[in-house]
């Protein structure tokens, strides 16, 4: 490695100081490798090369790479230089923990490799007298870019090239493209770092402070490496076809990846995120996964997602997984399925599943068909449906780019404040309204609660009529001697509304008491979101919405610590409480959240959450007194 090649942190030149935290990499880390799969795939069959062929992405891992010709050495030091000014206790065990992991220049790799796909094309340096960008600059040297051949492509923010960060425990990537150009094939590879910005006296001598990204590759303007100065690890590492032929596409390295222990349960996990993400597009031949124990394609799919349901106890897939799953059943074990030609929007393929169904979801896929949300806006309740399962795919490009537009930076729900354009959300609202109603009336064709006959009931008729009056009349105008049997949703009182609970209220009618007696008595009275109000006593305290579907799993009987989760109804009230539901009582319970409970730290009644979203799942580890967890638990969630 000479001079000329290496790690390079440019300056800060008095701009704005980086810390550790990274937003758009923070949101992956519940979910590091299900994100993983889900970005990954996504921008593979975004580049898709023969629209007529699969795109083929192959996953491996090696145990070591001797990297001293990739500058892990050098590396090292920025670590040491962010160690020494890091504050939190997150910055400085990653730290640690990092050059711990390099310290003899040996790392383990997963490596993400696609085929017949564009690779990572266009320029690779963007000078000011020529601002155009493209796949290499978006990905490799762009922070919230996307670059895209088509409006209605899956990825739409560019923050999905931070989930490979998000699973290596070096926040280290290195990316190998090789892409067709007029003078034949042409090969490139960089390393990219995001750690903070840091001083570099005790680095390169120096007296300036980086910004918090770095790479690997020639220093002047932190170029690629171009054909033979490329590692030779590098491309024997990418896996080629029987001929050993160089093919087009794009080799992405991550360097000590998390949840790698045991490799088997990766591999396991990784096939799950693959059939929960992406089942239609493997079914339909867009898509192929090679696996170092097996492939995934449109022929052994079903039997893929066969195989995984047993394996779900050990795998512990997420809330969130799980929902994933019942799309690609609902695909699987489909009774009926069709195509729906909208005006304006393109074709819409369906599937339903109707037989066993507990629940009334619709999940909604685009483009080359990864599965977005099952819980899209005026796609949540259908009043008089029985319960159904259904699928959709948004697969022409007009009704594509518009789900993009609304579409979350996680791919996973659509909101119309993501339009800034007043103008072009309300027409963006009106076609995805048509949208629905289609979908809506699809249901309605398919799932609608049957009519059961009138059924005369003799012997019971006078009771009837004794009790509740004249019935139904007959055609004849007399009353009829029949019962009609007709079905109804009952609506939970509570459902959407804020309610009460009884609580003991201070002098000044402030409302701080948790704990109640269905019975209260006293002559005191509140009313609003805190329960003010006058006189003392005994009153009631609005507590707020309650939450939707609270799954509370304990993870040992013995013990007070649980998973939780919940959905939102709504995103203005942030403040979780939990209540402890009895025969004579409901009242607040305490609890303390999983860094609280290694700390020894305060029980608490409430619990701030700032990334609650409206309608997404939301999952905590919270750890309780054990005797609360004897009782039914409700979740309401406050200003």
């Amino acid at each position: 490695m000479t001079d000329e090649i290496g790690w390079r942190f440019p300056f800060l030149n008095d701009g704005t100081r980086e810390g550790f935290n990274v937003a758009a990499l923070d949101m992956f880390k519940s979910e590091r490798l299900q994100a993983l799969v889900r970005e990954m795939i996504q921008n593979s069959l975004d580049a898709r090369l023969d629209k007529d062929a699969p795109v083929v992405v192959r996953l491996t891992l090696h145990d070591e790479y001797d990297l001293a010709s990739t500058g892990f050495n050098e590396l090292r030091q920025y670590f040491e230089a962010a160690l020494a000014i890091e504050r939190t206790d997150d910055g400085k065990a990653f730290y640690t923990r990092a050059i711990g992991q390099i310290g003899d220049g040996k790392v383990s790799m997963l490596g993400v490799h696609d085929y017949n796909t564009k690779g990572l094309t266009g320029p690779t340096y963007d000078p000011p007298s020529d601002p155009q960008s493209g796949p290499w600059l978006a990905l490799v040297k762009g922070a919230g870019m996307t670059f895209k051949d088509s409006n209605a492509a899956l990825g739409s923010f560019g923050h999905g090239s931070r989930a490979p960060f998000a699973m290596s425990e070096l926040r280290t990537l290195f990316y190998f493209s090789r892409i067709a150009t007029e003078d034949g094939l042409q090969q490139r590879f960089q390393g990219k770092s995001i750690l903070q910005s840091v001083p570099l006296n005790g680095v390169t001598g120096d007296d300036q402070w980086s910004v918090a990204t770095g790479y690997f590759g020639r220093r002047d303007r932190c170029l690629p490496l171009l054909g033979t100065e490329i590692p030779t690890w590098v491309t024997n590492a990418r896996p080629e076809s029987s001929s050993g032929s160089p093919s087009i596409g794009t080799s992405i390295f991550i360097p000590e990846p998390f949840e790698v222990d045991p490799p088997d349960v990766m591999w396991a996990q990784i096939k799950l995120a693959v059939v929960a993400n992406f089942y239609y597009a493997v079914l339909k031949g867009k898509l192929i996964v090679y696996l170092p124990d097996g492939i995934i394609d449109a022929d052994n799919v079903a039997q893929t997602l066969d195989e995984l349901t047993p394996l779900l106890d050990l795998l512990k897939p997420t809330d969130k997984v799980l929902e994933r799953l019942e799309s690609a059943r609902t695909v699987r074990h489909a009774e009926l399925d069709g195509v729906l030609e909208l005006d304006g929007f393109g074709a819409v393929t369906w599937h339903i599943r109707l037989e066993g169904m507990v629940s009334r979801r619709v999940g909604v896929a685009r483009g080359n068909g990864m599965l977005i949300t099952r819980r899209a806006e005026k796609l949540q309740k259908f009043p008089g449906m029985r319960p159904f399962d259904l699928f959709v795919c948004v697969e022409g490009d007009l009704g594509s780019e518009l789900l993009r537009k609304l579409e979350n930076p996680e791919h996973t729900e659509f909101a119309f404040d993501r339009i800034n354009d007043p103008a072009e959300r309300k027409k963006a609202e009106s076609a995805y309204t048509a949208f629905t109603e289609a979908v809506r009336e699809l249901i309605r064709s398919n799932a609608s609660i049957e009519k059961v006959d009138s059924e005369a009931v003799d012997d019971l008729d006078d009771f009837f009529r004794a009790e509740f009056g004249a019935g139904p009349q007959d055609e004849k105008g007399e009353p009829s001697r029949a019962m009609r049997i007709v079905a109804r949703k009952v609506r939970s009182h509570r459902e959407n509304k804020p309610t009460q609970v009884p609580g003991t209220e201070t002098d000044d009618g402030s409302g701080g008491g948790a704990v109640g007696k269905n019975e209260g008595t006293g002559g005191g009275t509140s009313s609003g979101g805190a329960g003010q109000g006058t006189g003392t006593g005994r009153g009631s305290v609005t507590t707020g919405l309650p939450v939707r579907e609270l799954r509370i799993v304990r993870h040992d009987p013995s013990s007070g610590i649980a998973d939780v989760a919940f959905t939102p109804v709504d995103a203005s009230r942030k403040n979780l409480v939990l209540l402890r539901s009895g025969e004579s009582e409901t009242r607040r319970i305490l609890f303390r959240t999983e860094e609280e409970s290694r700390e020894d730290g305060p029980w608490r009644e409430s619990l701030a959450i700032d990334d609650l979203s409206a309608t997404a799942r939301k999952t905590l580890k919270l750890e309780f007194k054990p005797e609360d967890l004897e009782f039914a638990i409700e979740g309401r969630l406050v200003p």
